[in-house]
């Protein structure tokens, strides 16, 4: 598929539950597909989107709500997830890694940053173009 510009950031905000998964999903695939990215690079990056928002809401506590940054970088889709309000999740470095594993698998670049074991934010870079196929 060819690259079709975002116009603009785009921003989303939701209380932080999972019962919003779905409007997250939803959001992900209007954007992903407006950026032009095909069905299955659209599915990999709607789970990446999910999964991040899932370890940022965590089990108990947590923040208030959830915000999804989008925007269009040269070449590259940049996502950024992060909790807003409450408190952070608390992901000690073993936990992290598996996250980072899981996401790595997902998107093309992945930055999780964390205050000790207070996770942030995760940003996520997605290749517009094709991907070279190993």
């Amino acid at each position: 598929m060819s690259e079709v510009a975002l116009n603009g950031p785009v921003e989303l905000s939701l209380p932080a539950r999972r019962s919003m998964m779905l409007v997250l999903r939803l959001t992900t695939a209007g954007v992903v597909a407006r950026a032009g990215l095909t069905v299955d690079r659209m599915d990999d990056v709607k789970l990446a989107v999910e999964e991040a928002c899932s370890c940022l809401i965590g089990g108990d506590g947590g923040p208030e709500r959830l915000a999804l940054g989008f925007i269009q970088e040269g070449g590259a889709l940049c996502i950024r997830v992060c909790g807003e309000g409450g408190s952070p999740v608390s992901l000690g470095e073993d936990e992290r890694e598996v996250v980072r594993c899981i996401l790595e698998s997902l998107a093309d670049g992945v930055e999780i940053r964390a205050r000790g074991d207070a996770v942030e934010r995760i940003e996520l870079r997605v290749a517009l173009e094709a991907r070279a196929e190993s």
